[in-house]
């Protein structure tokens, strides 16, 4: 019997021991061969470890680190003491714009953004502070704006707006394992993409669609948006609305009917609305991504809303000179 328990034993250990080593292999293949710097999950994954912190207010959901820097997708990343993606800190003495938005306004992947490139080529006496954070919605950027954000004084604030910016995004903290180990990433991601080609879950056409049908987070995301149109009406702030398209299958985008939404919305409630599909169409698509496989805007995409911002805010910022 006691022979018995010690050979049960030792299997387990075998066992166990053998499935450490294979995970333990598997990590040192992710970090060496898979983690060329530009694989879009594990580098959102590193994004998440060492630039951001989950809020303790529920509404903002996501925060930013103050004060850091990292190198994500090849590019340098860093964040200033207020957590903007900006190389200085504000300057009360500047007239300064507001840009809020999710991963897009942030640059992911861009060594130069549409803020940074719009404040170079405006009156030096203007600052473009990127509040851009990845993974969040339209409802936590305006709930960030009024916890962190609304101290300062701003002259125009810019609701960057992507087709996923109604997702209502539930917010959870990873385990140690999720946290620490590529691999959980890498694996995820990889059976998500198979279920994606069986059909098991939502694509990202059906999934970002899906995002406008819940009517009840549509709403609440909109009365974030009139919260914030009022609060500038009455501190005398021009509000602007601009949406960035998402960059795949352009010449055929499938969301005109959700961009409408928020359009016809701006203008029923007096909101300056600025769409940069109009720019953008008219580009070859893969030539406007970071990667072939991650289709945030690169450094061309930026340039373009930056200039077409500068085009469409024309008297508003000479006004500001």
């Amino acid at each position: 019997m006691q022979k018995n328990n010690k050979t049960l034993i030792f299997k387990i250990l075998s066992s166990s021991l053998s499935i450490i080593s294979v995970f333990l292999l598997l990590e040192i293949y992710v970090r060496i061969i898979i983690d060329d710097g530009l694989n879009l999950n594990i580098e959102m994954l590193k994004y998440a470890n060492s630039l951001k912190i989950v809020s303790e207010n529920k509404s903002i959901g996501l925060e930013h680190k103050k004060n850091v820097k990292k190198k994500l997708m090849n590019v340098d990343l860093q964040l200033n003491s207020q957590g903007f993606r900006n190389n200085v800190d504000i300057d009360n003495k500047k007239r300064k714009i507001l840009m809020l938005g999710d991963s897009m306004t942030l640059g992911w992947g861009a060594n130069q953004t549409f803020s940074s490139i719009l404040e170079k080529n405006i009156n030096n006496n203007i600052q473009v502070l990127n509040a851009g954070i990845g993974n969040t919605n339209t409802y936590m950027q305006i709930n960030n704006f009024f916890t962190n954000f609304v101290k300062y004084d701003f002259d125009i604030i810019v609701l960057n707006f992507f087709i996923n910016d109604f997702e209502n995004v539930k917010i959870k903290k990873v385990n140690f394992f999720e946290k620490h180990f590529y691999t959980f990433t890498y694996l995820k991601s990889k059976l998500y993409g198979i279920l994606i080609a069986l059909s098991l879950v939502d694509n990202w056409e059906s999934f970002y669609k899906k995002t406008f049908e819940n009517e009840h987070f549509l709403k609440k995301s909109l009365k974030e948006i009139t919260k914030l149109k009022d609060y500038c009406k009455k501190n005398n702030i021009l509000f602007v609305i601009n949406n960035i398209p998402e960059l795949r299958n352009l010449k055929k985008y499938k969301f005109k009917s959700e961009t409408k939404i928020i359009k016809n919305f701006s203008e029923v409630n007096g909101i300056k609305f600025i769409d940069s599909f109009e720019i953008l169409k008219n580009y070859q698509e893969e030539t406007l991504w970071v990667t072939k496989y991650d289709s945030h805007a690169n450094d061309k995409a930026h340039l373009l809303i930056a200039k077409f911002l500068k085009k469409k805010l024309f008297n508003e910022l000479n006004s500001l000179y």
